[in-house]
């Protein structure tokens, strides 16, 4: 008995120590699941520390809640996807030396608890593992939905480096290469935003503060095409200036000529989205995000996984380049680093701010900023009746919206209805949109709605591309949703019972449809694709030349 009660003594402390040591770098970029790895490493020593003062039948629960019940939490949190933590974690020291622990605790306790050891000897070996289990799942399960609680409160958690469980790009490299071993030290921000009245300030992660020179730097490392494995393609090939840094392309090819599956999404204030992609409620981090197209394998897109020391080589020679480097991480002896390229490229996509539409103009006290026929637009805009503000609200026209002070970040996803190919929602295998990653039926179809400003300068529209311009899509939420009526994707998107209830409909007057439609083309921001400060600088030092 002595024995069994020191082996489940030894597994506690070592899960409860490590939990402790991984807390902080969680903390860093993810405080919802940093402060859960804290409080249940406190939870296990604080029960070591009272297994020797008062052994007794009083710790056989939560001697059970602190082994099987967290490694049933965890179980649940690999195999459901939530927007407390991702759908999957790589497994590393840590979280198999504290599952292989934390399970021999669980037996331990069993052991001790079958021989009589809290009290009375327990019948039946099996009932008590069947009472067992039952009880660490259901103690697992209430870990998790307090978690999931106090979660909302709190920055979400990012996808772990290198995944991205978006349905087909996943990434394989070495975190610890890329820079996300340990969180750098959080410093003050001293960008100058220069942000018009009514737009707030956007979050940026405490690791990697705005400068202006490091925006610089991850501009130039934007355009430049030396990014790619092969040198044939940079970031600004799916993301042009002119078309508000999307591509006009229903999907794009990689710089293998992959073809993508997903279209590519404008970049303009993509600093307030509180999710970065078409599908992926947990991918929520620029940082995290751009990891996607540098280093995918399936599909290919930049194409640097393997080739990883020859492209950082290219910049490492470039004297241009080291001086650049050099002001954006002054600290650092060797600065060329894949995590201070990323950091860079999200800087630079961060202070992409669009606030200068006429719309913007209007709402800043320019009264003739918009046409009679935008502003009746606006009225249905904002009406019951078209409901286009409840998916598409706020500042930045979308509900996916966090700013620096958000609490409760949101993150909604819709199925508007564009396919039905079963008579039961389905959408194409390729392209299944939150169901990819969790997994549930009920999230078959559902996207995240982008923000309209410069919608006009994006199309073709919806995540794959298939609508050709903005009176079709305006003509298909008229319709209640799309119909197809042959080919491999014919169905009713009308009748689909996973369609939001929000797309149900209305009827507009070719007035009326004009109206709407000059207000969306009133969300367009001439200053924003024509800033000099987010322009291509290898084509003004081109013409330049003599």
């Amino acid at each position: 008995m002595f024995s069994a009660q020191r082996m489940v003594v030894i597994c506690l402390v070592i899960t409860g120590v490590i939990h402790l040591l991984i807390a902080p770098e969680h903390l860093a970029h993810a405080p919802a699941h940093g402060l859960l790895f804290g409080a249940i490493g406190l939870a296990q020593l604080g029960y070591v520390g009272l297994w020797w003062r008062c052994f007794g039948p009083a710790l056989r629960l939560p001697g059970l809640l602190l082994s099987g019940g967290v490694v049933a939490l965890w179980l649940l949190t690999h195999l459901v996807a939530t927007p407390f933590v991702t759908e999957s974690h790589p497994l590393d020291w840590a979280a198999v030396v504290t599952k292989l622990a934390e399970s021999g605790a669980f037996l331990g306790l069993l052991y001790l608890d079958h021989t009589g050891a809290f009290g009375r000897r327990r019948g039946n070996p099996a009932a008590l593992l069947v009472r067992s289990a039952a009880l660490c799942l259901g103690g697992g399960a209430m870990l998790w939905g307090t978690a999931l609680a106090v979660a909302p409160a709190l920055p979400q958690l990012a996808e772990a480096p290198g995944h991205s469980h978006d349905g087909h790009d996943h990434v394989h490299t070495d975190p610890a290469q890329a820079g996300y071993a340990v969180a750098a030290p959080p410093s003050e921000e001293t960008y100058a935003w220069n942000l018009p009245a009514g737009f707030p300030l956007p979050y940026v992660p405490p690791d990697n503060p705005m400068t202006a020179e490091k925006v610089e730097l991850g501009r130039l490392l934007f355009y430049d095409q030396r990014l790619s494995a092969n040198g044939t393609m940079a970031c600004a090939s799916c993301h042009e200036q002119g078309r508000a840094f999307s591509d006009g392309t229903a999907t794009p090819h990689g710089a293998t000529g992959e073809a993508l599956v997903r279209n590519s999404q404008g970049l303009g204030n993509v600093a307030y989205y509180s999710t970065l992609t078409w599908a992926n409620p947990v991918l929520t981090d620029l940082e995290r995000q751009i990891l996607i197209p540098l280093f995918s394998e399936f599909p290919v897109e930049m194409g640097i996984t393997g080739h990883e020391s020859e492209v950082l080589a290219r910049f490492q020679s470039d004297p241009a380049y080291q001086a650049r480097f050099a002001a954006a991480f002054p600290n650092e002896a060797e600065p060329y680093t894949w995590g201070n390229i990323i950091k860079a490229l999200a800087s630079f996509n961060r202070a992409l701010i669009s606030a200068d539409s006429p719309y913007d103009r209007y709402l800043a006290g320019d009264l003739e900023a918009l046409s009679g026929a935008a502003l009746r637009g606006m009225d249905m805009f904002l009406s019951e009746e078209l409901e286009c503000h409840h998916c598409h609200g706020g500042f930045n026209f979308t509900g996916s919206t966090r700013q620096r002070n958000t609490v409760f970040v949101e993150a909604p996803f819709h199925n508007t209805g564009l396919y039905n190919l079963d008579g039961r929602g389905a959408y194409p295998p390729n392209n299944p949109g939150v169901a990819g990653v969790s997994n549930r039926p009920e999230d078959m179809g559902r996207f995240r709605a982008p923000s309209l400003r410069n919608v006009a300068l994006t199309a073709p529209y919806m995540h794959d591309g298939s609508v050709a311009t903005l009176e079709d899509v305006v003509r298909q939420y008229e319709a209640g949703g799309r119909v197809i009526t042959s080919g491999p994707y014919a169905g009713d998107g009308r009748r689909s019972p996973l369609k939001s209830g929000l797309v149900s409909g209305f009827t507009l007057t070719d007035q009326e449809r004009a109206d709407l439609l000059a207000f969306l083309e009133a969300l367009t921001d001439p200053t924003f694709i024509s800033d000099p400060r987010f322009s291509d600088p290898f084509a003004a030092e081109a013409q330049a030349l003599p």
